[in-house]
């Protein structure tokens, strides 16, 4: 049977979120499909893995909040979802699956809050960014709000982008369909939620009756926000005109029930008062009368929510709206079931046709996960209709966008690509040798970030009348890749930039060059030079490669940010930058900046906000948590760093003026190091002990766990200062404990 994946809300214990997906589940299983939903661990409360933890333990112990209750109700939500609920082995986790969601036909989207950006969501991963166009389904997916206005233009843009790949959009809210159409042209419709699909004697069938004993009449009252005064007296007034008691569905003998004894509740309540979506709809799918009220919360309004759905079930909002005086306003429950049985028939007719869409077989590039994309650029310089442009999404990282209008289905944008076409790049290891080296000329050190040895490999091609390629700041401050010719050129090549670099058109730069015979020395990170590679897409011999051992690059939108703030904070523009100034010695770099009015900041890269943002891993591309190239078969000829270590292995190498590691992958790289050698000092060496595979050179970072939360707070505009708690968050009382715990057990 072929397999559906559901994207939906999966993080906590809420009963909405289960109800919807049970019902989805359902009604995808009753279509045909074997459905499956992808858990999303990401902060997640419910399916919490880290549950024996000792942090965990401890608040067990202490009952810190009410820890014990909240986990019997989690356990009570797990229970349920276990038994109604179908999970898939792949899980999502701060920006990464757990393996590859292979193996589904289609994936949907929806319902519930999936694209509420105020809560964190609409993400590449609610939004489907990692599903190919013709697999992407949403159903009745729901903003939580009448508008964007709260966001950025930049992150607009990003879900603009993302909900352009659908071939189709269902939303939930009239506010939605409002949203789509002023973001993009892709048609969209309005869907009920997925549990109004399943009738009354279904969700009967799947009530189950509390355990602990009812008195009836009852009301319920389900309030996800304040209870306030005003409302505390209407709902009492509104029991004593009825004789019933009060029953609060999150607290007292109720806080532990499951979303099914929940629904049992709702079915057998008198009234129903509530400021939740999910107890409105199932009060109208058991006849339960019932009263909205409005929700007071920090949150953005919600409102729209139950103006779409009371207009989809025929009811006028004066019958259930809070007013003041709550009067008894009888509904007319046949029609307004006539009204949902019609609205059951649209949903399902495009259910049923969005699944049974054909396959497009596409042969442009398609970016399905972010981490699959280098930002090289070589697709859209290979493009020959120039129909591909890089857009930066709202991180400050740049994508492939392809405009499907002009596109011809070439294939040269996916045979150009250095993570597709990754295990062919790469040279095999060839049996050159490796060497600790640095420039004889001093000032070269100085003026380089380590040992100088990428300057004398560039003056030695530029005296032979060649260009050289590297990163270099713009007049903004930002790097991006240029070509020089001359030999006093070489400055704006030196140096680290911790930063991604924009290719630009160099690529097709270079080309030019080489097809007119000139020598060509390329250097960049080891994915540009393999985006290089897959753009020539033949071999040079009159081509040199060097590519510089990597980190990962941080994001310019953040190095944006924290270049205005200091422009602020010194009142004068950068007119000179320095990553790596050696003042205080090569292993001790430090950052300077010098402003416009002659004042100057200088910080060591422990002490400096940018410095510890990109070295903590919070900021960088997501393609560098899943590096191709970070290995000893490199896709350049020479490969060059700094030589760490470098005191406990030749001493006599080490003045603290910096030291480089060179390693060579040809004959070529071979042929012009030896050139230069007469320029330094060097000494050959083992390559795993100069460059070991414990360094981050050699294997991916993880990402910080904080990462979306980091970026979410950039968008929003939020300062380094205040970006800056999200490296280092405060230590809990429970962390202090295990800290002091583990300072004793040493010490026994």
């Amino acid at each position: 049977m072929k397999k559906v994946g559901i994207i939906t809300l999966t993080k906590n214990a809420n009963y909405g979120n289960v109800l919807q997906n049970i019902a989805m589940q359902k009604i995808v299983s009753e279509l045909g499909f074997e459905a499956e939903t992808i858990l999303n661990l990401t902060n997640s409360t419910l399916f919490n893995k880290k549950f024996f933890s000792f942090a965990n333990l401890v608040k067990w112990m202490l009952n810190y909040n009410g820890y014990r209750e909240n986990e019997k109700r989690n356990e009570n939500f797990r229970k349920c979802c276990s038994k109604n609920l179908q999970y898939s082995d792949v899980t999502y986790n701060n920006g990464r699956f757990s393996k590859e969601p292979t193996g589904y036909e289609y994936f949907i989207t929806g319902s519930d809050q999936v694209w509420n950006p105020t809560f964190g969501f609409a993400t590449e991963f609610e939004l489907l960014g990692f599903v190919p166009k013709n697999r992407k389904i949403s159903y009745a997916a729901s903003f939580g709000v009448d508008n964007l206005d709260m966001l950025s233009e930049s992150r607009k843009d990003d879900i603009r982008h993302y909900l352009a790949e659908f071939s189709s959009i269902s939303v939930r809210e009239d506010s939605g369909e409002r949203i789509v159409r002023n973001l993009c042209s892709t048609p969209v419709e309005t869907h009920v939620d997925p549990t109004l699909l399943l009738k009354r004697q279904e969700w009967e069938m799947l009530a189950i009756k509390p355990k602990f004993n009812l008195k009836k009449p009852y009301i319920l009252v389900y309030m996800l926000g304040e209870i306030s005064a005003e409302y505390q007296t209407a709902i009492k007034k509104l029991a004593k005109q009825n004789n019933a008691e009060i029953i609060n569905a999150l607290k007292g003998k109720c806080k532990f029930i499951n979303p099914l004894e929940f629904i049992w509740l709702i079915n057998n309540a008198s009234y129903v008062c509530t400021d939740s979506f999910h107890a409105s709809v199932f009060s109208i799918i058991f006849h339960t009368k019932l009263y909205i009220f409005n929700r007071r919360d920090q949150h953005a309004n919600q409102n729209s929510r139950f103006t779409s759905l009371l207009r989809q079930c025929g009811i006028q909002k004066d019958k259930v709206i809070y007013k003041k005086n709550l009067e008894d306003s009888s509904i007319d429950w046949e029609c307004v079931d006539k009204y949902i049985e019609k609205e059951r028939e649209r949903s399902f007719e495009y259910l049923k046709k969005a699944l049974s869409k054909e396959k497009v077989v596409v042969n442009q590039i398609e970016i399905l996960n972010k981490k699959d994309c280098c930002g090289c650029s070589a697709c859209a310089q290979a493009c020959v209709k120039k129909c591909i442009t890089m857009r930066t999404d709202y991180e400050g990282f740049t994508y492939p966008e392809v405009d499907l209008s002009t596109c011809v289905q070439c294939g040269l944008c996916k045979k150009a690509c250095p993570i597709i076409n990754a295990d062919s790049n790469s040279n095999e290891m060839l049996h050159y040798p490796a060497y600790a080296a640095f420039a004889d000329i001093e000032d070269v050190r100085l003026r380089s970030s380590s040992g100088g040895i990428f300057t004398l490999l560039a003056e030695n091609v530029l005296h032979k009348g060649g260009m050289v390629f590297g990163a270099a700041f713009d007049d903004e401050f930002m790097v991006s890749h240029i070509g020089i010719e001359h030999i006093e050129e070489i400055t704006r090549l030196q140096g680290s930039k911790y930063l991604q670099s924009r290719i630009g058109n160099t690529y097709y730069e270079a080309k030019v060059a080489l097809d007119a015979g000139r020598q060509v020395l390329y250097s960049g990170t080891a994915c540009q030079i393999a985006g290089l590679k897959g753009y020539l897409k033949k071999e040079y011999p009159n081509l040199l490669t060097l590519d510089v051992l990597c980190h990962g690059v941080p994001s310019p939108k953040v190095w944006n940010r924290y270049l205005r703030s200091q422009e602020v904070l010194h009142n004068g523009h950068v007119r000179r930058t320095f990553f790596r100034h050696k003042k205080y010695g090569w292993k001790t770099f430090a950052l300077l900046l010098e402003f416009s009015n002659n004042k100057a900041y200088e910080r060591i890269f422990a002490e400096d906000p940018f410095m510890q943002m990109f070295l903590s891993n919070i900021c960088l591309r997501p393609s560098c948590y899943a590096c191709k190239f970070k290995n000893l078969s490199r896709p350049s000829d020479i490969t060059i760093g700094d030589c760490w270590g470098i005191d406990n292995i030749y001493p006599e190498m080490d003045d603290d003026k910096g030291t480089s590691i060179v390693f060579v992958h040809s004959e070529k790289g071979m042929d012009l190091l030896k050139k230069i050698m007469g320029e330094m000092t060097y000494k050959e060496g083992n390559i795993e002990e100069l460059l070991p595979n414990t360094a981050d050179s050699r294997k991916s970072v993880s990402p910080h766990p904080n990462r979306n939360a980091f970026f979410a707070a950039l968008d929003a505009g939020e300062n380094c200062d205040e970006l800056l708690k999200f490296v280092k968050p405060k230590v809990s009382i429970f962390g202090k404990v295990k800290r002091k715990l583990k300072t004793i057990v040493r010490m026994n």
